[in-house]
């Protein structure tokens, strides 16, 4: 039974992670479940990883609210896709297969699955940046300078100056370093901190894969 389960493994306070809904260990479990042979992505998993791992944007507070409500509506667009068209929205390959062959990355209809995810894409290098800098920053070091760093290195090359500053805005708001692991329910501990390094060399691992095959296709600068 849940009442008991222990109160911390490898370096995630369970306690904290029931009641905040954030559960790094199972995000990572979730996002290694991706990853079949020869670096296949399962869309169906990858969308279940990410609704996890948007989880941890709620923690942020209101003001990011906005990039929560963005994330969960390009999810939604992929399950739809997803259900109406389960062989070609198989996997990250097929689907950009199905939709290089058949001119429909561009569609003005309707954002394509290739638009869609390559947005996810984007956000998962400014998440697993901004781990990185949650995990190195010291404790005396004013937090919103390290995570603003990380947005300026990822996020920020793709959005017009607008939303450059609302999200400014938003990562000055953040708690400090110390309230957001307590948040995530992550020790500032070697375990914690070994759990954290985990999740992000995984997100690196899912980036890059994504990345070669949009690459590939010419697809990085889908409007």
């Amino acid at each position: 039974p849940i009442s008991d389960m222990p109160e911390t493994a490898n370096g995630v306070t369970m306690a904290s992670t029931r009641q905040h809904g954030f559960d790094a260990e199972r995000v990572l479990k979730l996002f290694c479940s991706c990853r079949g042979e020869d670096d296949i992505i399962s869309v169906n998993c990858y969308i279940d990883a990410y609704e996890e791992l948007c989880k941890l944007f709620r923690l942020f507070g209101t003001i990011f609210s906005f990039v929560t409500s963005d994330v969960e509506e390009k999810i939604e667009i992929l399950r739809d896709y997803h259900s109406q068209q389960p062989q070609n929205y198989q996997t990250v390959q097929s689907m950009l297969e199905y939709e290089v062959s058949n001119d429909l990355t561009n569609s003005r209809k309707k954002p394509s699955g290739a638009r869609t995810l390559l947005r996810l894409h984007r956000a998962m290098e400014f998440i697993s940046t901004f781990l990185l800098k949650l995990k190195d920053c010291d404790n005396s070091a004013k937090f919103s300078s390290c995570t603003g760093e990380a947005y300026d290195n990822t996020l920020a090359k793709h959005h017009p100056w607008l939303i450059r500053k609302a999200v400014q805005v938003a990562l000055y708001m953040l708690p400090t370093r110390n309230d957001l692991l307590k948040k995530m329910g992550v020790e500032d501990s070697e375990k914690g901190m070994q759990a954290m390094s985990d999740l992000i060399a995984e997100l690196n691992i899912i980036f890059l894969i994504v990345e070669k095959l949009y690459e590939k296709d010419d697809l990085l600068q889908l409007p």
